[in-house]
């Protein structure tokens, strides 16, 4: 059946059905399709956290929606994007509501996929769908808000010149599965279109490394390490000094993986890293002056966060480079990567 034939009426009751399940009725008082607007008692949900975060990310079929993705795959990705945007501040992630422009010639099959999908996202975060809107329109377009609490939110801000620079996880795995033009081995197709259709929002990395009280800013790396950088440093107001042979490019899944030889890939990896979007990692800094009077807590934080250290921070006026084999040339790095316009 075409979502046209089910009607409005009919395609939203569907739909709420869904985000019914496991709702928590001494929070949400007034959840999914139940009213002209959810209500929660915030007094309960918060539990002693300071702050409250609000995040918003639009997701549309033409630019976001790469060949192949399922669609279970675009309801996750849906959310799993405002997700990461609440792990780069160190929050906790609590509600979420979701904007559908859906063309009328859709089965439901595939919108009950992507609920689907949109479900089972924000329920892995401990994140409750409270609700949503749905629209005709000429391609599918999912808006997502999401909602979270912080004790001591992470800006953009606060990084200082002596400062390290550090990545969540490994980079350039989602870039590899947009790129595969040629025969792998199955192992890394799946796990480079799985990096690419169902990102991981680093939430726990998040909260760990904000309650450290070690990291002095951060951001995700949704369109490239290179641009992450670039807005890192505008916001604090300093340069980056990167150690290229320090980021850490594919993951050991990619790289270890039976019969893969990454040096007939016929491209640059670290263009992977620095240049295309998609990975979802924490970019942050830490502060190196506490780093070195606790030094146990750095090694306490290595254990629960996968993490590597890939450079330091300079003044401004040094700009964002590379340092090279040997420490003395420094070269200069392209601002580039995904951009809508």
């Amino acid at each position: 059946m075409k979502i046209e034939q089910l009607g409005e009426t009919g395609l939203i009751e569907r739909i709420v059905e869904k985000f019914r399940v496991n709702v928590n009725k001494q929070i949400v008082t007034v959840g999914a399709g139940e009213d002209d607007c959810a209500i929660m008692d915030i007094g309960k949900a918060e539990a002693g956290h300071k702050y409250f975060i609000v995040t918003t990310d639009m997701l549309q079929e033409s630019t976001h929606f790469p060949s192949g993705i399922s669609p279970f795959q675009i309801g996750w990705s849906a959310v799993a994007v405002n997700l990461s945007d609440i792990a780069a501040m160190g929050a906790h992630p609590f509600a979420f509501t979701i904007a559908m422009g859906i063309p009328a010639h859709t089965e439901t099959a595939f919108v009950d996929e992507v609920v689907e999908g949109i479900e089972k996202c924000a329920s892995a975060y401990n994140t409750l769908v409270v609700g949503g809107d749905i629209t005709r329109s000429k391609e599918l377009i999912l808006t997502g808000t999401c909602f979270g609490f912080a004790d001591n939110p992470v800006r953009r801000t606060g990084a200082e010149v002596g400062d390290l620079i550090c990545v969540t996880g490994s980079l350039g795995n989602a870039a590899l599965g947009m790129n595969l033009s040629l025969k792998v081995p199955q192992r890394v197709d799946e796990v480079a279109k799985k990096a690419l259709f169902q990102p991981v929002p680093r939430i726990q990395e998040g909260i760990i490394l904000a309650d450290s009280g070690l990291v002095t800013s951060m951001i995700d790396i949704s369109d490239g390490l290179a641009l992450s950088l670039a807005e890192l440093a505008k916001s604090s107001g300093v340069g980056f000094e990167i150690y290229k042979d320090e980021v850490p490019v594919l993951s050991d899944g990619i790289r270890n993986a039976e019969g893969f030889d990454l040096s007939k890939l016929g491209f640059d990896l670290r263009e992977l890293a620095f240049y295309y979007g998609g990975d979802y990692e924490l970019l942050f800094t830490m502060d190196i002056k506490r780093v070195r009077k606790d030094e146990d807590l750095l090694k306490r934080i290595k254990k629960e966060v996968k993490m590597s250290i890939i450079g330091k921070v300079v003044s401004s006026g040094e700009g964002i480079y590379f340092k090279t084999e040997g420490g003395k040339k420094k070269e200069m790095m392209e601002m580039r990567g995904y951009r809508h316009f």
